[in-house]
């Protein structure tokens, strides 16, 4: 009788000799870079920081030239210059100070149609006294029609 053990020929798997397992970084940084990239391109600041100002409505306007600094004054008569609240007595020496320094910069106020002529014209004034030769207000577009 044959031996049923040598009768079988055994078979033995292959040994695979495997390291330590590794996730390659690459594929990520791509990714990652692509959705930088993505963000970077998408992302809208707005031009319009602290205040919600609603203007009023005007049918002829012009453009101020590029240089210019903006006094934002709220529906409760509160004045903010580089979005930080400030003083109305402050405004003077702000606009001069900048007048040394770029004697061709406009002067533009944001003012809320509903806040009082008197804020408006204390704003004005100071800003006339601090030596601004050019003096804008922000308006919305008027519907045509």
């Amino acid at each position: 009788m044959l031996n049923s053990n040598k009768s079988q020929a055994q078979i033995t798997p292959p040994k695979l000799e495997a390291g330590k397992p590794e996730i390659s970084m690459a594929p990520l940084i791509d990714v990652v870079f692509l959705l930088l990239i993505f963000f970077m391109v998408t992302t809208v600041f707005p031009e319009n920081r602290g205040l919600v100002i609603e203007k009023p409505e005007s049918k002829v306007s012009e453009p101020l030239p590029i240089k210019k600094i903006t006094f934002q004054v709220s529906n409760k008569g509160e004045v903010r210059f580089q979005d930080k609240p400030i003083d109305v007595n402050d405004i003077e020496r702000l606009v001069s100070e900048q007048f040394r320094v770029a004697p061709d910069t406009a002067v533009l106020i944001q003012v809320d149609r509903r806040a009082t002529t008197e804020i408006f014209i204390k704003v004005l004034d100071a800003c006339k006294a601090g030596g601004a030769k050019q003096v804008g207000i922000a308006t919305s577009k008027a519907d045509e029609g």
